[in-house]
């Protein structure tokens, strides 16, 4: 496992401060605020530890309240909602300097057979076929203010080749779309919770970026401000980040200083393994220094 992953997994794993309350480290990212990705993965830890065992994330909601402090931890008070015959619903409260900053909600189901049906994956390419994000990061060097040049070009946890690929501070114009093949920079433990809390994390990346295409607009440009409002994930079936994922994105509407995207990620085998779709503030001043 490389060093960047394993360090993210150890992000995910919270300090227990009784039953239902949990303690998390925050991670800076060089961006303006903290990462909503972080929160909405440690909650899911939290939440975990408290949904009866054998019963299986299927789905969440986060709503964003205020920015987060990317130099400060995270409490997260974890709530029943319901507890019943198939399915346990979890309230989970961050709270940082005393005040809530998410609340995201998360269903549980015990295991079982059903129907089945699923979009068909997108023929776009293969993964090397693709712009290496670590890659880009690299050549855009000399562009991006020193302060945060460090962090934007280290090494990250995750391998990202994507379709496309917009300068954050000098956006160019693009289709309201995104494919983006994903997969661990080394090797992810078989933990089901393991890996749903890593693709929560990531399923936070590229989807405002993506509602900003048709803009010309980076998402780290002067006068731009940019903040997930809610964010919503449903997990459909087991899945390997040991393996190629892709993630397809599209923006279908902008309004109102509000952008929404929605994706489907499928395996390298074609199943949809999961479902998310996010709304977030997407506000330009052009008088803002």
């Amino acid at each position: 496992m490389s060093a960047v992953l394993n360090n993210l997994i150890q992000l995910l794993k919270l300090e227990r401060l009784d039953d239902v309350l949990f303690r998390g480290e925050s991670q800076d990212l060089g961006l303006r605020q903290l990462f909503g990705g972080q929160v909405i993965a440690q909650a899911l830890s939290a939440a975990m530890q408290v949904a009866p065992q054998e019963r299986i994330l299927h789905s969440c909601h986060a709503y964003f309240l205020a920015p987060g402090d990317s130099q400060h931890p995270i409490i997260y008070d974890v709530e029943t909602l319901r507890e019943g015959r198939n399915f346990t619903a979890l309230r989970v409260k961050a709270i940082q300097h005393n005040q809530p900053i998410c609340h995201i909600t998360a269903s549980f189901q015990l295991e079982e057979a059903g129907f089945e049906h699923q979009s068909a994956m997108p023929q776009v390419g293969e993964p090397q076929d693709f712009l290496q994000e670590s890659v880009v990061m690299q050549k855009l060097a000399q562009y991006i203010p020193a302060a945060v040049r460090d962090k934007f070009t280290a090494e990250r946890p995750f391998d990202i080749r994507a379709k496309y690929m917009n300068n954050p501070f000098h956006g160019t114009k693009l289709p309201p779309e995104q494919y983006a093949w994903v997969k661990a920079n080394g090797n992810v433990p078989a933990d089901l919770k393991i890996q749903q809390c890593l693709l929560a994390y990531f399923s936070d990346f590229h989807t405002l970026l993506t509602a900003l295409h048709p803009h010309s607009k980076g998402f780290l440009e002067t006068g731009m401000k940019v903040a997930t409002i809610d964010h919503a994930i449903w997990f459909h079936r087991p899945f390997d980040l040991n393996h190629w994922l892709l993630y397809a994105l599209e923006s279908n509407n902008a309004y109102g200083a509000r952008g929404l995207s929605r994706s489907e990620i499928f395996d390298h085998q074609g199943r949809l393994i999961a479902t998310t779709q996010q709304e977030g503030l997407i506000r330009y001043c052009a008088n803002k220094k």
